[in-house]
């Protein structure tokens, strides 16, 4: 069993999740990050820890792996680019302890990452709210104007795609899922906890629910999301799901191979130095 219940509501009520996600997928070649669809990034997140914090199990095998989109991130940022090239899975914690410790310093918010334990063991809402900032670092490096020079402005503005009567917000990221924002009555429209997110659209069927749930509907607002829904989003559901399943899969495969070619490797190191052992034992024994 790979997490709680609850901990799965928490993750996909976290506007944070698809925005980190849509960060990597908008800036996959030109940061040359890893390519994953939000579902993964939860899974990853989800895997690593229970909603205690404690850790799960370490051998389960992924689509992501939440160090190498790290150590990915970590190397584009301009304090630590002199020595990107020593930044690696097995390390990344101290440079990331030292990124963290300089901009936190910088942007005068608190450090979530000012303490000893290991990323994999803190609770799941301070990893995802290190992510989020690493993103917005990744960001400050010097060479992200040049790069990101050629995009267009509409593909990296993010923008509701409509609006219902009761004033919640639709934000569609990128991949098969639909989110909405809904206002807390009485809160300021200011703080983002005046804002409740939840996943509304899974699956095929609930987006075709929803869009025939706005048919009828007279509200103004309503029709312009029904006609969004209608003409962008529903003639190309299927092959969305299609390419997503497609892509999840051949990701999973290439990990669990990844994941197999390592263990021989470290079975053959293994079984060469038990040999060079006993070879010197024998050579001990002659003597």
């Amino acid at each position: 069993m790979f997490t709680t219940f609850i901990g799965l509501i928490d993750i996909q009520s976290w506007w944070e999740v698809p925005c980190i996600a849509h960060f990597c997928s908008l800036f996959s070649s030109t940061f040359k990050l890893p390519e994953f669809y939000i579902e993964e990034l939860e899974e990853a997140l989800l895997t690593d820890t229970d909603a205690e914090g404690e850790v799960v199990n370490a051998k389960v095998c992924t689509a992501l792996k939440l160090s190498e989109l790290i150590v990915a991130l970590l190397k584009g940022c301009d304090t630590l680019a002199p020595i990107s090239s020593q930044i690696s899975p097995s390390n990344y914690q101290m440079f990331l302890r030292r990124l963290f410790r300089e901009k936190c310093q910088v942007y005068n918010v608190e450090n979530p990452f000012n303490t000893d334990t290991d990323f994999e063991k803190l609770p799941l809402r301070t990893k995802i709210l290190i992510l989020k900032y690493l993103c917005d670092f990744r960001l400050d490096s010097e060479d992200v104007c040049n790069t990101i020079a050629g995009y267009l402005p509409d593909s990296i503005r993010l923008e509701p795609i409509g609006y219902d009567r009761n004033g919640s917000s639709y934000w569609y990221f990128y991949g098969t899922r639909l989110y909405r924002e809904d206002r807390v009555p009485g809160k300021s429209k200011a703080s983002k906890a005046a804002t409740i997110w939840q996943v509304i659209c899974f699956t095929e069927e609930d987006w075709r629910n929803l869009a025939t749930k706005l048919d009828n509907s007279t509200n103004q607002k309503e029709r312009a999301l029904h006609e969004v829904l209608v003409e962008n989003f529903l003639p190309k559901l299927s092959k969305l799901f299609r390419e997503q399943e497609r892509k999840r899969r051949a990701r999973l495969l290439e990990h669990r191979t990844s994941s197999r070619i390592r263990l021989l490797r470290e079975k053959q190191q293994q079984e060469q130095q038990q040999q060079q052992l006993e070879e010197q034992q024998q050579r001990y024994v002659r003597c």
